[in-house]
């Protein structure tokens, strides 16, 4: 008979239920909570079930089965479930909030909030084993909840418990929750998992681990220090609080203000990217829209304006946010963005539109004629007409990448390919990024290679987004490590005035995609698991759910003084953002195959996987040399000079 754990918020004990009416609930749980055996459910759905539902027990969302009653049915049994283990009263108290179930292989992860209640459900095939990782896959749902609509939705359900949440989220909440919880998960066996292009846009799951922002990397740190400074001279403003410039969900820079308890969180951070880095829409249209940073101040919106400074080549794109919504405001962000453009060397929007409009028509009308299939679209610094010979694939006359890095502002211009894309136009969330899927047509006509005047940073983007670049640079700290795989944290203090730092830190991670021999879904989510794993353990000194629960428990009583944020509610990240208080080691060693090592120091954390072949001290060296090779090469790798409006 299968046996239902509920861990209590107060205790972080497990207290098991077992009763006869155990085996009819796990087998009705069975039947729709699998993503199996739900017709409805999309071939391409991946990960574990995550809902969204009213303290009424009413789905506001369900990622996976579109059935609404068969959803609502299974709403009231969750919530009807939570009702109970409150009310059990037994010798001294309450249990406390129930925090999960694990029937079976079934595993299933509650969040409560105020009059939100959260649920993930993994059947061990298609969702995590991990409570912890499960448990902040609900703490980002949640905030991005908040991201959209603030925590007035709380108010709201205290004011009328049957509202339906639903009309106010709308079709692009829905598509921004999904686009968020897959990078969570690595994409089905038949999506494919090689080494390429799309590959580099965002490394899922390694963000979130590590608490860490993406970084565009490999970059001449005084080129981007320039670009910091072009924009603190040219955003600066009593109503500016924010400036970010950004491809895709990576970052290139970002200023902030010097008070460190008004600098943005890393979840915020990663909502702001994810937004922004999923909008078609904003490769030719300039977007203004509120948004509440949930970490920032929950109880209100900033607004944001985004412009793509370079939609044709680089997808640079620049957010500006700010606490005013005036018109007034609009107009200052839209000349500054102008002004950036100016500078970068790249042509007005207006002229990109016109090029963009026109290239798409020519192109939908060539590809009627052409219908060869091809998966890989030429990237036009790979075109053999435009390749300096200092980047072709020679190795022996390439030398070391990195070495190069330092001149890569002064190379030469690389010809313009156009990016046609048949919906521009929409302004609907995509579950694709517009940077990794850009076809980019061959040919280019000499006028277009004529005028390619772009500046030294935007020919250094064009350099560093190569794939051949990328790979070539990860495959030598894969080398120096002995490792098929590795996660880095980079812990980096913003600089204040005077080029003194700010008690605020910038957290940012590094590491390659998981490839090959992790080919599958399956395999991918292992290695995630046990990063997790060795992630509490250097923190916690023990991965254990007990240990886990009493973490978050001390989290929520420090968080809970602090006013308009949702901190109080999301302690796992709370717990990931923080550093480990000790320095330490920690290794795993399964099925006689890999060997998985976390090593963590001030200011860094390592992951990596090694063959089982080398032992665990040959492995800690290992990663030692490669975490010396890393923090050397900080300045190229990520923004290792974070600033703010008074540097």
């Amino acid at each position: 008979m299968p046996a239902a754990a509920s861990k209590s918020k107060k205790t972080g004990r497990k207290a098991a239920a077992r009763d006869g009416r155990g085996s009819s609930s796990n087998s009705k749980a069975s039947s729709i909570y699998s993503q199996e055996t739900t017709d409805s459910t999309p071939p391409k759905d991946r990960g574990p079930n995550v809902i969204i539902l009213s303290s009424a027990g009413k789905p506001i969302f369900v990622r996976h089965g579109s059935d609404e009653d068969e959803w609502s049915s299974a709403c009231g049994l969750l919530q009807g479930l939570r009702a109970n283990v409150l009310s059990f009263d037994g010798a001294d108290s309450s249990l406390g909030e129930i925090q999960s179930i694990q029937a079976g292989n079934m595993l299933i992860v509650f969040l409560n909030t105020k009059a939100l209640t959260l649920v993930a459900i993994s059947d061990g095939e298609n969702g995590s084993q991990n409570e912890g990782w499960l448990r902040l896959q609900l703490e980002y749902t949640y905030a991005q909840v908040i991201f959209t609509l603030t925590d007035q939705i709380q108010s709201i359900f205290e004011q009328s418990p049957s509202y339906d949440l639903r009309t106010m989220m709308g079709p692009n909440v829905d598509a921004s929750l999904r686009n968020l919880l897959d990078q969570f998960d690595p994409p089905d066996s038949d999506e494919g998992t090689d080494i390429s292009a799309s590959s580099y846009n965002s490394q899922g799951a390694s963000t979130f681990l590590t608490a860490g922002i993406e970084c565009v990397f490999p970059l001449n740190p005084e080129l981007r220090d320039s670009i910091s400074r072009l924009l603190i001279d040219t955003c600066r403003g009593d109503d500016t609080l924010f400036a970010l410039l950004v491809i895709g969900t990576r970052l290139v820079t970002i200023v902030q203000p010097s008070n460190p308890s008004s600098q943005l969180h890393t979840s915020d951070l990663h909502l702001i990217m994810t937004f922004v880095g999923r909008q078609p829409g904003l490769l030719t249209n300039e977007l203004w829209f509120p948004v509440c940073l949930p970490r920032f101040d929950s109880s209100g919106f900033l607004y944001a304006y985004t412009s793509c400074l370079d939609p044709v080549h680089t997808g640079l794109s620049i957010v500006l946010i700010s606490g005013n919504n005036s018109t007034e405001q609009f107009r200052v962000f839209h000349s500054a963005a102008d002004t950036v453009r100016s500078n970068l060397g790249l042509p007005p929007l207006s002229t990109v539109r016109s090029s963009l409009s026109a290239s798409t028509s020519s192109y939908a009308s060539s590809t009627r004629d052409d219908r060869r299939t091809t998966t890989n679209w030429s990237d036009p610094l790979h075109d053999d007409t435009d390749t300096d010979s200092d980047y072709d694939d020679d190795s022996e006359r390439r030398g070391s990448i990195l070495s190069r890095i330092s001149a890569s502002g002064n190379g030469a211009s690389a010809g313009r390919g156009i990016a046609p894309r048949p919906t521009l136009g929409d302004r609907q969330l995509s579950m694709t990024n517009y940077l990794t899927h850009i076809p980019r047509p061959n040919s280019k006509s000499v006028e277009e290679k004529e005028k390619a005047q772009d500046g030294p940073f935007v020919t250094a983007l064009k350099i560093a987004l190569l794939p051949k670049q990328q790979e070539d640079i990860l495959n030598q700290y894969l080398d120096l490590a002995s490792a098929v795989h590795f996660c880095f944290r980079c812990d980096i203090y913003v600089q204040g005035s005077s080029g003194t730092s700010t008690e605020g830190m910038l957290t940012q991670c590094f590491g390659p995609p998981l490839s090959f021999p992790f080919t599958d879904a399956q395999s991918q989510r292992k290695v995630w698991d046990i990063y997790q794993r060795l992630s509490l353990r250097l923190r916690l000194g023990s991965s254990s759910v007990e240990t886990c629960y009493d973490a978050l428990d001390m989290f929520q009583g420090h968080d809970s003084s602090m006013s308009g944020s949702i901190s109080n509610d999301c302690p796992m990240q709370s717990l990931l953002e923080s550093p480990p208080n000790v320095h330490g080691v920690t290794y795993l060693q399964e099925d006689n195959e890999w060997l998985y090592v976390g090593l963590n120091g001030k200011f860094f954390e390592l992951y990596a996987t090694l063959p089982a072949t080398v032992k665990p001290r040959e492995g800690t060296a290992y990663c030692a040399r490669l975490v010396r090779k890393l923090m050397g090469d900080e300045r190229i790798l990520f923004l290792s000079n974070p600033l703010t409006w008074n540097s």
